[in-house]
């Protein structure tokens, strides 16, 4: 044999030794279990005096039960007690100052401008505007390390389904992770919808929509052809679209057309999943998912489209780890909503969807997680499981107007049809915590059923910037021509978002997000006034005092429990970018959505006539406590959700890290 092919020979043979020893390094080692198992189940948003009261009256017999023979006991939250903030003490074990995460927005100090707190996403990268480099992801915004990361580091074998703030998922090898909340939908935003109508008229379509985009459609002999937008084609940096037809056929049914696939849909009825394709070059397709609601086909075409989702079988960018998991899952379970924000609360707060088509949605794909959830479980082979569901709060947030009779928009009629959506996801967790139970917990396992935080009803909106600007804190343009001691006329007073006029070398606070007053400070803000120091001091201390006394003019109460000052309840790396204040919201009150983004309105106090009507996004801490039940005892005094960290870590004899605050639950070690 020549030399040549001898060579030849023998280099492919080396290839072929490094390939198997690459393969089988790669090859997923054997589950041998560990001594202890641990399951935490989270329903985000529980409140304790919702379900002590379902509990009293019998209708929640699991958790009953689990309170007996375990333990119970209200679980502290964050400051603020909202879900990015609350969940991510959850994962790192620290306080805001420790992990960066102070509400759903925060501002930059050079523009004054607001931003999403929680996560940035990269678009993918293109080599000659032709092959995908690198695929789309998520990049982390928040700090510290999460504890199972830690643990999986260290060699428990975790599986982590939608644990809210999740998002992108990270390497815990050799476990699972399915990301939950903050995941994007394919447009790359946090969810939004699609309304399609024959009869949508220029002022509807001209005026903006909350988490949802209207399109003015065209039936010619039956048939209608239209574009959803979808993603950003990262070549062309254009918006692409998905074309989509109808066609209405004489019995009142519809075919629809999405791409390569079709399907029969009647009034009143949602479709199935439905797979789409975007070509953003010749060598890259994008897939997706979406479903569809039809409300009517004559006398006017009115058709829903769901957030366009990631596939879970060929995802545009990783929600899960490792990657192919998705897909695993999709094999197991079919299609499932992959949008963090899993249930449509801007469609049905927009009354484009009613209360009993929005509850149908929820149920369905709140089988869908239970489907997930039960298929993971099945496979036993984790050390650590931790899931959360978030129809709890998410009804909570939509149905609070049917508990609670002095809320604006309470309806004693309404409330006897769908006065039980939140009770329905109680009893919900209940059957599932029993199940659990039943089927995956013995001797050797431990189980803590957790919430982040509690709720309230949101009866009445705070405009924080309008008592800013009028107690001489923010200034706007027009001021400097009102007398010393004048009321600001409500002709003055700017519209829209971002401070609007807004003098910034005359404004000493302003306000942004849920609950949160930042200073102009010197030195941090790009035209701060506001001296470091005795000033800066002197004036939380002026503005605490002002709010705390501050009555509802319509009724007398009085508007917040708590101030808090950042410096005092915040310490850690992220300090720094704090706010200078955060609210803690009397009952019944919360920030106007128009302080969320920078407005400032003339009204100060008004009545909540949105159908979103109970939160909890900038109460009191003192009075949104989560709960906590386990059937085990725990040792740990007033357990608060900071604690798990150190707790999990505890349970498999690890190492906190220096940075994790709180204690474990169990207190059998010092770590």
């Amino acid at each position: 044999m020549p030399v040549y092919y001898k060579t030849v020979r023998w280099v492919s043979v080396f290839f072929v030794l490094i390939s198997v020893l690459f393969t089988s390094c790669q090859t997923e080692q054997p589950y041998v279990p560990k001594d202890q198992k641990l399951i935490i189940l989270g329903f985000d948003g529980v409140d304790p005096g919702w379900m002590m009261k379902w509990m009293n009256e019998g209708k929640l017999p699991n958790l009953q039960k689990l309170k007996q023979t375990g333990y119970y006991h209200e679980l502290g939250s964050t400051i603020p007690p909202q879900s990015p903030v609350a969940w991510s003490s959850f994962a790192t074990g620290t306080n805001p100052g420790g992990h960066g995460i102070f509400d759903f927005l925060k501002r930059h100090t050079d523009s004054y401008l607001p931003d999403i707190a929680t996560t940035d996403l990269q678009p993918p990268e293109l080599t000659l505007g032709l092959f995908q480099s690198e695929s789309a992801h998520g990049i982390p915004t928040r700090g510290g390390v999460s504890f199972w990361k830690v643990a999986a580091d260290s060699g428990v074998r975790a599986t982590l389904l939608t644990i809210p703030y999740s998002f992108p998922p990270e390497d815990v090898s050799p476990g699972r992770m399915l990301s939950g909340l903050g995941t994007p939908d394919i447009r790359g935003t946090n969810s939004t919808f699609t309304y399609m109508a024959t009869d949508l008229t220029p002022d509807e379509l001209a005026e903006p929509v909350a988490g949802g985009r209207l399109v003015k459609i065209n039936e010619i002999n039956g048939q209608i052809a239209a574009y959803i937008d979808a993603l950003i084609n990262p070549k062309t940096k254009e918006r692409t679209q998905i074309p989509i037809n109808f066609g209405v056929r004489d019995d009142g049914t519809v075919e629809l057309r999405l791409d390569d696939e079709t399907t029969l849909i009647k009034a009143g009825s949602w479709s199935e999943w439905m797979p789409f394709h975007v070509k953003i070059t010749p060598f890259m397709t994008v897939t997706g998912i979406c479903r569809f609601f039809l409300f009517s086909t004559k006398p006017e075409f009115r058709i829903y489209v769901t957030p366009l989702c990631l596939d879970p079988a060929n995802p545009y960018m990783p929600f899960a780890f490792p990657t192919e998991f998705s897909r695993e899952l999709f094999e197991k379970v079919g299609y499932f909503k992959t949008v963090g924000w899993l249930y449509d609360t801007s469609a049905l707060n927009g009354e484009y969807l009613s209360d009993s088509q929005w509850i149908e949605d929820m149920k369905f794909l709140t089988a869908e997680r239970d489907r997930i959830f039960y298929s993971e479980l099945d496979r036993r082979d984790w050390d650590l499981f931790i899931g959360v569901f978030t129809d709890t709060d998410r009804a909570a947030h939509m149905f609070y107007r049917y508990l609670d009779t002095q809320h604006p928009l309470y309806d004693p009629v309404e409330a006897t049809q769908y006065g039980d959506a939140l009770e329905w996801t109680y009893r919900h967790m209940d059957r599932f915590v029993g199940e659990v139970i039943d089927k995956y917990v013995d001797e050797k396992t431990t189980l803590i059923v957790m919430s982040d935080h509690g709720f309230h009803s949101y009866r009445r909106s705070f405009n924080t910037n309008t008592w800013l600007a009028q107690n001489g804190y923010l200034f706007f343009k027009g001021m400097e021509d009102l007398l010393s001691g004048q009321d600001i006329p409500e002709e003055l007073y700017p519209e829209g978002d971002f401070f609007p006029e807004v003098v910034w070398s005359k404004t000493k606070a302003y306000s942004l997000g849920t609950g949160q007053i930042y200073f102009n400070l010197r030195g941090r803000e790009s035209r701060g006034i506001v001296r470091p120091g005795e000033e800066y001091t002197d004036l939380l201390d002026e503005i605490s005092e002002k709010l705390m006394k501050l009555r509802d003019p319509s009724n007398g109460e009085l508007v917040f429990k708590n101030i808090y000052k950042g410096k005092e309840v915040y310490n850690g790396p992220f300090v720094e970018i704090a706010p200078d204040l955060q609210l803690g919201f009397a009952e019944g009150y919360r920030t106007s959505k128009e302080t969320m983004l920078g407005g400032i309105t003339p009204e100060l106090i008004t009545s909540n006539l949105g159908k979103w009507s109970g939160d909890h996004s900038a109460s009191a801490v003192e009075e949104t406590s989560g709960v906590l039940f386990c059937n085990r005892q725990i040792t740990k005094e007033n357990p608060e959700i900071i604690d798990f960290a150190p707790t999990v870590m505890d349970f498999f004899g690890i190492h906190k890290l220096p940075e994790m605050e709180g204690a474990s639950f169990f207190g059998t070690n010092a770590r």
